[in-house]
């Protein structure tokens, strides 16, 4: 296993990695390490570099640690990466184009042997404008958490534009499904299967679970959790780049349809919101929309606003967010 005394370019270079962090890290991102440092420990160089907001490297070293370190456990059989759809062992080709629809997976928890009681599931929906998937923050760290706290997690690769709604939506569902029929498996409990989104991941769980009835009627999540979510598509508070990238068009039909404040009935699954109040990006307003509808509907839910954290902070543990998975947990410790 990698650790933050191991060199940037060691990790790089380490039997099929790069094709992995093509898929699981921003690459650009790797760019805010200065190149001189790249054979030190990366744990100098996170000191060294600085983003362009600027603060220093130390939680993107994790990540990138974190990510290496995945990407081992896949290799070593102790993680499955499924293809969704037919569900077979998958692995990413080198070059392969982030937007080709067929470069979807999911990546299993660690794969147990024996008896043991029942745990349950999770769904991480990384968010990314429903342009890409960002794994390094939304989805990695968030699995390794989740699976310390007792839960059974997997991390979902949906596809994203050029592909529009209903697919990224379908992907989900049918992994959902997939989750249920394969609980057994991962010593999971089928009647206790959450899904996690953040930003336009956020959007997606939220609008899956609003509509899976029509879509996969088997495919009903447990509980809901939304990380600074995308909930309307109404103009002067969607975030534009999801709704274009959902739906390919500017459309005012497809605004109201797909806006989350339109979608929830009652019997929508308990819920869990959280946002930050200097999000920029995805405005909180998003969320309070959200909450008048659950409590309109009459769902079981628990909306939190934090002071700082912006938008995309992941576990936010450098922010006033940090305490949302704390109340995530506590939520779910009710509901799921």
């Amino acid at each position: 296993m990698f650790s933050s005394f191991d060199t940037l370019n060691g990790i790089l270079s380490a039997p099929g990695m790069k094709k992995w962090f093509h898929f699981l890290f921003l690459e650009d991102q790797l760019g805010w390490f200065p190149e001189e440092l790249w054979d030190e420990p990366l744990r100098l160089a996170a000191f060294r570099g600085q983003t362009p907001w600027g603060s220093n490297l130390q939680g993107l070293a994790e990540q990138i640690v974190d990510t290496a370190n995945l990407v081992l456990e896949i290799q070593a059989g102790k993680r499955q990466c499924l293809h969704l759809h037919d569900w077979n062992a998958w692995e990413p080709d080198k070059g392969a184009d982030l937007q080709d629809p067929g470069q979807t997976f999911i990546i299993t928890p660690t794969v147990k042997t024996g008896k043991a009681p029942l745990k349950p599931a999770l769904i991480i929906c990384p968010g990314g404008g429903y342009e890409f998937a960002s794994f390094q923050n939304e989805g990695t760290p968030i699995q390794i958490i989740a699976e310390k706290k007792g839960y059974v997690p997997f991390i979902l690769r949906y596809r994203v534009a050029p592909s529009r709604y209903p697919e990224p939506q379908m992907d989900l569902l049918e992994t959902i499904k997939y989750v249920k029929d394969n609980a057994a498996k991962y010593q999971a409990d089928p009647d206790r299967t959450g899904i996690i989104g953040f930003s336009a991941g956020g959007h997606l769980c939220a609008s899956a679970a609003a509509l899976y009835k029509t879509l996969l009627p088997e495919a009903r999540p447990d509980a809901v959790v939304l990380g600074y979510p995308v909930i309307s598509f109404e103009k002067n508070i969607a975030h534009e780049g999801s709704v274009l990238a959902l739906t390919g068009k500017d459309d005012e039909t497809l605004r109201h349809t797909l806006s989350i404040e339109n979608l929830i009935k009652p019997g929508f699954p308990p819920t869990f919101a959280w946002a930050c109040k200097d999000d920029d990006t995805v405005p909180c307003e998003n969320t309070k929309r959200l909450e008048a509808r659950l409590k309109e509907m009459g769902i079981g839910h628990e909306c939190h606003y934090y002071p700082s954290g912006g938008h995309g902070c992941g576990l936010a543990y450098g922010n006033t967010a940090w305490r949302w998975s704390l109340d995530m947990f506590s939520f779910l410790e009710k509901y799921l």
